[in-house]
């Protein structure tokens, strides 16, 4: 459940905002529940 609700919560703010929100202290944390796909890395660059 965390997974999921990080993975969607990410698609709004910024990747730092979002490690704040959900408490990790550091992005290696976030690393372990965060997996955006390669469509939405795309979309973000271009």
């Amino acid at each position: 459940m965390r997974h999921l609700a990080i993975t969607r919560l990410a698609k709004k703010p910024q990747i730092l905002d979002l490690t704040r929100m959900v408490g990790h202290k550091d992005l290696r944390m976030l690393q372990i529940y965060y997996n955006e796909t390669a469509e939405a890395m795309a979309t973000k660059l271009g």
